[in-house]
């Protein structure tokens, strides 16, 4: 029993590291016909995989097989539609064989699929809250003005040696610092 359960963990182990050795060489290899094989391994698995086609196309325009790059890239617009990636670099793959015709089509295409994707609002953005009516508040009267207490007679300013701009005794000095004296001590 213990000898089957190892068993079947390292055929998983195994098959793991095969799919972990496809999808870097698909996506990350650095030559084209490592991807290739690689993007080849993964679209057996999974025929509807628009991405390995798309990097596998990446890698055939690479190799200088422009007619495989361009039959790949078809085959991720039949999958993915709205992919303008696709469109562009199949547009160019055709420019590169001189067929302009098809290649102005695609790269149309490619620029109005973008136009349309940004002018969609963007999916991340929460939505709004429910509006809700606001209740009307009654309007409330303002406080009573109560006049200031009158104050002990001040004595008459002294001189200032201040370029007449204020007197020491008062304004924005007297006010900041609390007082005639506060405003003595404090000169600008």
């Amino acid at each position: 029993m213990l000898q089957l359960l190892l068993t079947i963990i390292a055929l998983l182990w195994a098959a793991s590291s095969v799919l972990a050795s496809d999808e870097q060489d698909c996506f990350q290899g650095s030559e084209p016909q490592q991807r290739i094989k690689g993007c080849t391994e993964i679209i057996q698995r999974d025929p509807d995989d628009a991405i390995a086609y798309h990097n596998r196309a990446f890698a055939y325009g690479l190799a200088g097989d422009v007619d495989s790059a361009i039959d790949d890239y078809s085959k991720v617009i039949a999958l993915a539609p709205s992919n303008a990636s696709a469109y562009s670099n199949r547009g160019r793959a055709y420019a590169s064989k001189g067929d302009y015709v098809h290649a102005v089509a695609d790269e149309t295409k490619a620029h109005e699929l973008l136009s349309k994707a940004l002018a969609q609002p963007s999916v991340t953005t929460p939505p709004s809250p429910p509006k809700v009516a606001k209740k009307t508040a009654v309007a409330a009267k303002p406080p009573p003005v109560v006049p200031p207490k009158a104050k002990a007679a001040a004595p008459p300013p002294e001189p200032s040696n201040n370029g007449g701009q204020e007197p020491s005794g008062g304004g924005l000095w007297s006010w900041l610092f609390g007082g005639a004296q506060a405003g003595k001590d404090a000169k600008p």
